[in-house]
């Protein structure tokens, strides 16, 4: 359990490292190749912040998602216990996320003036963001309220991702030097809605097995 636990922490830092290396001047090229600048990295207040959102936000969003399982297998004392790990880690994700602007003000002011012209979808985030620690606070509606914590992430994400644009990995690709026709860049867009098209009903076939199985989720098979 240590052992997928630290996992389950260890792939979101790493994941939140290429994120990072994606803002630029942590990469630097010389004549014929491109030298990491490891020392650049682990000494920026951007990168660690970048870490610590990853890890905070895996710890919030499946604690609000337990909050929600335990209530649908109507344990009681198990849902108060995540409940209050939900509270715990919910300001300290709100913290994070501010750091994350703050050290991206520092590192790459164009990327933080592009977010700033797109603040709603942040807003938006917020506000689902608090909207679901009131339910849970409450102890209501903690479907929606789970609902609304992965609305949070969407938004912010998306926010990030769109204020990132046009650039892929900072200065060195963009979508244009990435995708080499339009024939390609359209095939790729096919590519990614057939994804979905196939990932979403096996999340609600999977959901309805076994999520909304109440014989399931009280441990009764």
């Amino acid at each position: 359990m240590f052992l997928y636990g630290a996992t389950g922490l260890l792939i979101p830092a790493s994941l939140s490292t290429a994120l990072t290396i994606s803002e630029g001047g942590f990469l630097e090229e010389t004549d014929d190749r491109v030298v990491f600048l490891a020392g650049e990295l682990f000494t920026s207040m951007y990168s660690w912040s970048v870490v610590l959102l990853a890890i905070v936000s895996v710890l919030f969003i499946s604690a609000a998602f337990l909050t929600f399982y335990a209530d649908k297998a109507n344990d009681l004392d198990a849902r108060e216990i995540v409940r209050k790990f939900a509270l715990f880690w919910s300001p300290p994700t709100i913290l994070a996320s501010l750091l994350v602007f703050i050290g991206l003000r520092e590192h790459n002011l164009e990327h933080f003036q592009n977010a700033l012209d797109i603040w709603w979808m942040f807003g938006l985030s917020l506000l689902f963001f608090l909207a679901a620690s009131v339910l849970i606070y409450k102890r209501k509606k903690l479907g929606l309220a789970f609902i609304m914590v992965m609305l949070q992430f969407f938004f912010a994400f998306f926010g990030y991702g769109a204020s990132h644009l046009p650039y892929i990995l900072k200065p060195f690709i963009t979508i244009e030097s990435s995708v080499t026709s339009p024939v390609m860049g359209t095939s790729l867009v096919v590519v990614f809605i057939a994804g979905l098209c196939l990932l979403i009903p096996s999340l609600v076939l999977l959901m309805k097995l076994f999520l909304f199985d109440a014989d399931y989720v009280k441990g009764k098979k």
